[in-house]
């Protein structure tokens, strides 16, 4: 009795899988949120006893003869008023190392450096992928970013810490950019929507909330979230073959025979070969298609510029509003959960509608989610205005401008794959992400105006998302269940991919005949 009767089914259930556990290193994007965090209130022991105070916004938690918040109490109301105040969700790096106190470092946290990895990672990874092969490069991200995430918490040195940390980015490049090339072309077609909704950022978000509330401090869970990573590179290394797509558009057709033999037996069906494409007398040799080359087609270069504009405004305003949001609600798990969990169930509610609803395309995700962003944005500045921040609709219209920003993430992933060749897929998913890496440091930079005008901040996510929608609406090829091999082509606006495509790809028998296994 099989857990997983035989079929293609039982390999795409095991590449979600991979893929979430791959999202789980890649969450560490966001690790910073909590490497960062400082409590609002601290207390201290000093000559004239002890002494809480409100943090300043400089989150420097040095004593600075601030004002005594308990001062005026006695007894058991002052036991509690200082149990309360030194109260501190989460032992942080910033804490530990007093970063906010340092000249020089605080204005280099561990976001910017990790970041400057992502991109170095996303500049150069992606065009290795390309050259050397998904699963080689996959496997070397791995193998640079889980060692250096562990190191980044062993020594007691700050710059070590800011090393280590730059180092892991590369990794993450590598396991968001490569990661995705690597397991949209194992994964089935018709799966390949399900793969960014089952498997995603929001679930990977849940499991570093529950890795850093049951650690309690940042070392721990740095040591914990390398060695969970370890499940990802053990199935990827002995386990997952490499892309048979890349082989074959690389002329090394014996070696994506013996990669598609490998799918074959996971999924407990018969192989059947596939040979190599005939060769055509006198017919023009196939034209290398590289990053430069995609200018000059004006196809791609329509497609490739429509993407980078959809990846700036996503790592914009979707960053944005995850930085400024620790404060949409009084506990600061209670939001990191919420944002996790309504995020993960609206994509998996996606992931089941994808395949019933053939209409639900690339373009009306897009369209329809950021269009609701704008709208919920527009709440939040209404009650911002009308003095209502904290009350329990500010935070449910918040949670909902997050979730639909965020979800237009899945069209500008999808697109990446679905819209470029096969050859340059993965270096122009590295340069859309590059594009989407400067947006976040841009979003950075601006959720400094929180302090100074609220509003303006998601008056901006307004801004960026009408651009992203009259871009999109004008501009955007709608490409769901388009086939890989034709990505990027002229036969791709009319040749659509079948539900069985990896099937034709392993053995080519009728779909009847899969269904009845």
């Amino acid at each position: 009795m099989h857990i997983i009767p035989p079929g293609l089914y039982r390999v795409d259930v095991l590449i979600l899988i991979s893929y979430q556990m791959c999202h789980f290193f890649s969450i560490q994007q966001l690790f910073p949120i909590f490497l960062n965090y400082t409590p609002k209130t601290t207390c201290i022991d000093t000559a004239k006893g002890k002494v809480c105070y409100d943090v300043p916004k400089s989150k420097c938690l040095q004593y600075n003869d601030f004002p005594n918040i308990c001062a005026n109490l006695t007894g058991t109301a002052l036991s509690d008023c200082q149990v309360e105040k030194s109260h501190s969700y989460y032992s942080s790096a910033a804490m530990e190392f007093e970063i906010y106190c340092r000249p020089g470092w605080k204005d280099f946290r561990p976001a910017f450096v990790q970041y400057v990895g992502v991109l170095i990672g996303n500049i150069i990874l992606g065009y290795v992928a390309d050259q050397m092969g998904r699963k080689k490069t996959f496997i070397l991200s791995m193998l640079i970013g889980i060692p250096s995430l562990s190191l980044s918490a062993t020594f007691n040195s700050i710059a070590a810490f800011y090393f280590f940390r730059a180092l892991t980015g590369i990794g993450i490049a590598g396991t968001m950019i490569v990661g995705w090339a690597y397991f949209s072309e194992l994964v089935s077609p018709h799966q390949r929507f399900k793969l960014r909704t089952f498997s995603n950022w929001a679930n990977a978000r849940i499991m570093l909330t529950l890795v850093a509330l049951f650690t309690g401090e940042w070392r721990l869970s740095s040591h914990v979230c390398a060695c969970i990573s370890l499940i990802t590179l053990a199935i990827v290394y002995f386990i997952l073959p490499e892309s048979h797509i890349w082989l074959r558009k690389k002329g090394r057709y014996a070696e994506a025979e013996e990669s598609r033999k490998r799918i074959a037996a996971l999924a407990g069906i018969e192989f059947v070969p596939m040979p190599p494409p005939e060769k055509v007398e006198n017919a023009e040799p196939e034209k290398t298609v590289n990053i430069c080359t995609v200018f000059a087609d004006p196809q791609l270069r329509k497609n490739i510029l429509i993407l980078w504009l959809m990846w700036f405004v996503t790592g914009m305003t979707a960053y944005l509003t995850d930085l400024c949001g620790g404060d949409m609600t009084k506990n600061f798990w209670v939001g990191q959960f919420l944002s996790g969990i309504l995020l993960s169930v609206v994509r998996i509610i996606m992931g089941f509608a994808d395949g019933y609803l053939p209409w639900m395309g690339r373009r009306f995700v897009l369209l329809c989610s950021q269009s609701l962003a704008i709208v919920f944005f527009g709440c939040v500045i209404a009650f911002l205005f009308a003095g209502e921040k904290g009350q329990w609709y500010y935070t449910a219209v918040y949670l909902a401008a997050f979730v639909f920003t965020s979800i237009v993430w899945e069209p500008c992933y999808l697109c990446a794959s679905e819209l470029m060749p096969t050859d340059v897929r993965a270096t122009s998913t590295a340069s859309c992400s590059i594009v989407g890496r400067f947006a976040n440091i841009g979003a950075s930079m601006l959720s400094g105006l929180k302090t100074i005008y609220e509003p303006g901040v998601h008056m901006i996510s307004i801004s960026l998302g009408l651009t992203n929608v009259i871009a999109a609406y004008f501009l955007l090829q709608e490409t769901k269940n388009c086939s890989l091999d034709k990505a990027g082509t002229t036969a791709a606006k009319t040749e659509k991919a079948t539900a069985q495509e990896m099937k034709d790809l392993i053995d080519k028998i009728d779909e009847e005949d899969v269904e009845k296994k």
